[in-house]
């Protein structure tokens, strides 16, 4: 029986696809996307990153192994559509070739993307391309006006027949926080544009990367804003994890859909109003 499985999944792919994501609708299982933080230090400085890794005194790169246990876990609940490796800049992971390997391992269909700003990539090893190949990875760059070798870059991916992507060149950042903490929490969980990004963190899932990174704004400027509670994957059931992911958090009183957008650039002399939004 597992010979005959295999020679379909070989044989038709796309069909084995096409079955696995429609059971998930039908059992209502399916988490259509899912962001991980491979590490929270980046190499660029960018005002009001929203990953707060500009000012974040730690590099914390992820646990490839505890990572595949999660990521195995979370999969006996949810069917997940696609999962965004992000950072920080996660090519400053030291062993992101076994990360790649173990979350393919894990997420056999889903549709798994590394997004970089791009600056390192011509340094990456031979290896880093052919693990990006051979497990399908997507790799997705998000260029800022620093980086000024996109032909390269091109020239580099190409013969490894890698699956790229360029976002388009990014010249502002947003600016999204409400220091007064008055906003209408309701009101900006269901406008807000992160909530699509349910973030894993550890043993928990979070509704956005700003409920889950917080903590790092509040350590750098001494700050209280509340960080989100999250939801432990491990002790609780889909259901409580849905309901929960579906609810704003009290960090939401601290954002505001009245967004400011700044123009894009690095600083090495961040202030807590860079991140402050238009508020009342």
């Amino acid at each position: 029986m597992k010979t005959i499985k295999q020679r379909i999944k070989t044989k038709f792919p796309i069909l084995v696809k096409i079955i696995y994501f429609l059971r998930a609708i039908i059992l209502r299982n399916k988490l259509e996307f899912i962001e991980i933080h491979l590490v929270d230090s980046c190499n660029l400085k960018c005002k009001a990153c929203t990953s707060f890794s500009n000012i974040t005194t730690k590099a914390n790169f992820i646990d490839a192994r505890l990572l595949g246990i999660r990521l195995s876990k979370l999969t006996k609940l949810f069917t997940i559509e696609q999962i965004r490796l992000v950072g920080g800049e996660p090519l400053l992971h030291p062993d992101i070739n076994n990360v790649l390997k173990i979350v393919r391992q894990c997420l056999g269909y889903s549709q798994i993307e590394l997004v970089t700003n791009g600056i390192l990539l011509n340094k990456m090893s031979k290896d880093f391309f052919e693990t990006c190949y051979k497990n399908n990875i997507n790799i997705i760059i998000s260029p800022y006006p620093v980086l000024k070798n996109k032909e390269e870059i091109k020239q580099i991916l190409s013969p490894f027949k890698i699956n790229y992507n360029f976002f388009p060149m990014i010249f502002s950042f947003s600016a999204n926080l409400n220091p007064k903490g008055n906003s209408n929490k309701e009101e900006t969980f269901k406008n807000c544009r992160y909530t699509r990004y349910k973030t894993l963190k550890e043993d928990n899932i979070y509704t956005c990367p700003i409920c889950a990174y917080i903590d790092q704004y509040n350590e750098y400027f001494n700050k209280n804003i509340p960080i989100g509670k999250g939801i432990n994957i491990y002790t609780k059931s889909r259901k409580q994890i849905k309901s929960y992911l579906s609810e704003p958090e009290e960090t939401c009183k601290y954002c505001t859909n009245l967004t400011k957008y700044i123009d894009w650039e690095c600083s090495n002399t961040p202030k807590e109003t860079d991140w402050n939004g238009n508020y009342e």
